[in-house]
């Protein structure tokens, strides 16, 4: 499942809480939960596309949750560089240079191995931007890779960090053409995995898959929700509300005719908890119109995607 971020950037101010793009819900690719497997229901299978486009999506989503990671992506690394403030540092002190090469690493052969799958024509968008990351990222990975032991083993103070202050620039250049390409896979990824998201939840509808289709549905309402709070869109906010209200309750029903001990009770029981907790965090958010509120919904919705990854269903 894709995660949704809690920071982003202004130029090179970097805030506690500033969107830059939605993000989606979305099944796994490979032994993705739901009715969408290998001998699902026929009309569910076709709205969850091909096996080969499921495993290609299911690679850009693990490429894009280790480039947004909480701690180890981009971003972050780029607002730790930022305050290390290169330019006007001091070879005497001590220079802390962030990176983390091993998650870079990952995410772009996570976008390889999906860029090779074929996906059809609903790719070409998703394809057309990961072809500009994998440009950009290797550009960042490559400095990464030369600055690195550079700052590591301080030889800054040999040369008074003429290295660093010099490659300074054009890693700036490297950060933000990364960050920009992520902003736009982020577009390209959310239209498509929101596309085939509606298309399953219609199915699971058409097949009586009801206890499929409340937690999914649900679980897309608080998708469109959070969105809506991370762009401070009010009123596309306010539309999917009482939507998320009404499909909560509807997943309570659920929970509440499942047998103890079932399989799933405990999954339902937690995911309508967060996002009972989310909606009263919105109500908040209407009051305050804070961004610690907004966080909280956001990390509610995080929560409830987690714990739908768990949520298992008969083939």
């Amino acid at each position: 499942m894709t995660t949704r971020r809690t920071t982003g950037r202004i130029g090179s101010v970097v805030t506690t809480f500033v969107a830059t793009g939605a993000l989606a819900l979305t099944l796994t690719a490979c032994g993705q939960s739901g009715e969408a497997k290998s001998g699902a229901t026929p009309s569910i299978a076709a709205a969850s596309g091909s096996e080969a486009a499921q495993n290609k999506f299911g690679e850009y989503t693990e490429a894009f949750n280790k480039l947004i990671d909480d701690h180890w992506g981009v971003s972050k690394n780029y607002e730790s560089y930022v305050k290390a403030n290169i330019p006007g540092a001091d070879a005497s002190g001590n220079v802390y240079f962030s990176e983390n090469i091993s998650t870079l690493e990952r995410a772009l052969d996570s976008l390889k191995k999906g860029r090779a799958l074929n996906g059809g024509a609903q790719s070409r968008e998703a394809d057309a931007a990961v072809d500009k990351l994998l440009v950009q990222g290797n550009a960042l990975l490559a400095q990464w890779k030369d600055l690195a032991p550079y700052y590591t083993s301080k030889a800054y103070r040999d040369d008074n960090l003429a290295k660093g202050k010099a490659a300074h620039a054009a890693l700036i250049a490297a950060y933000e053409g990364t960050l920009s390409s992520i902003d736009e896979f982020d577009v390209a990824l959310t239209k498509h995995l929101r596309t085939r998201r509606e298309a399953e939840i219609a199915a699971f509808k058409k097949a009586g898959k009801t206890d499929a289709y409340n937690v999914y549905n649900a679980m897309y309402q608080a998708d469109l929700l959070s969105s809506a709070v991370i762009e401070k869109n009010t009123a596309e906010a306010e539309r999917v509300f009482p939507l998320l209200v009404a499909a909560n309750a509807e997943l309570h029903k659920t929970e509440a005719a499942t047998a103890t001990g079932a399989p799933n009770k405990v999954e339902y029981d937690l995911i309508s908890g967060y996002l009972d907790r989310m909606i009263g965090d919105y109500r908040d958010l209407k009051q305050s119109n804070s961004d610690s509120d907004r966080k909280d919904i956001v990390d509610g919705y995080n929560r409830a995607i987690n714990q739908l990854n768990d949520v298992e269903f008969e083939r």
